[in-house]
């Protein structure tokens, strides 16, 4: 029986995981650097920290962190100011977990200022039960600290959370903590791992609503 909904955010209600790619692959590039593809992929779903400690092993002393930072951010916001879409299916699966009642809860590996800045305009963000984000845990995904705070939070146990992902690192951090997982992918598909820890894999979060029932 599923009482409770705990989303991701970035990939997974918006189509943010874009704008982060392309704002580190520039930052990168324009620093002398090539953080290609396939590198790039080890980050989904990872918290910056341990993203900039991989680019700093991977690129070596001669690599700039604080100038990438600032290239980077400069990229991220000009990018948003463009305007960030919420992913097919989010509205009306929020409206749903309302209406039978669920609780919900927003779990993501960003940091709070951002998730502020996404939801804007908006009044989700009060109508979630609960809110982790990086500065909330000590270990980020896919490490299961994320989800077990919200399931304590929200005094459930993880077994009745249906956790929703577009990551393979999100689906082994709420499969590990116990919880019942959906991965809807974003820029990567499932590892072939993954794939057996998810209890379902969908192509858009219009399809969640009939796992409810």
């Amino acid at each position: 029986m599923i009482s409770t909904l705990l989303f991701d955010m970035d990939g997974l209600i918006f189509d943010t995981e874009w704008v982060y790619k392309s704002s580190w692959q520039y930052a990168a590039k324009q620093l002398g650097f090539d953080l290609n593809d396939d590198f790039y992929q080890g980050f989904i779903g990872v918290q910056d920290p341990q993203c900039e400690q991989m680019l700093c092993d991977k690129f070596g002393p001669s690599f700039d962190l604080g100038q990438f930072r600032v290239l980077k951010d400069q990229r991220s916001a000009e990018l948003h100011q463009q305007g960030i879409d919420y992913k097919p299916g989010f509205h009306a699966l929020f409206a749903l977990a309302k209406q039978k009642h669920l609780k919900t809860a927003l779990v993501t590996s960003s940091h709070l200022p951002q998730v502020r800045h996404n939801f804007a305009g908006s009044d989700y963000l009060d109508q979630f039960d609960v809110i982790v984000t990086a500065e909330d845990v000590e270990n980020g995904k896919p490490k299961p600290d994320c989800y077990l705070k919200a399931c304590r939070l929200l005094g459930v146990t993880a077994s009745e959370c249906l956790v929703l992902e577009d990551s393979n690192n999100g689906i082994r951090s709420g499969y590990h903590a116990g919880c019942q997982t959906v991965m809807i992918p974003d820029l990567l598909p499932p590892q072939p791992e993954v794939a057996k820890m998810a209890d379902y894999i969908v192509d858009s979060l219009e399809q969640v609503g009939p796992l409810l029932d």
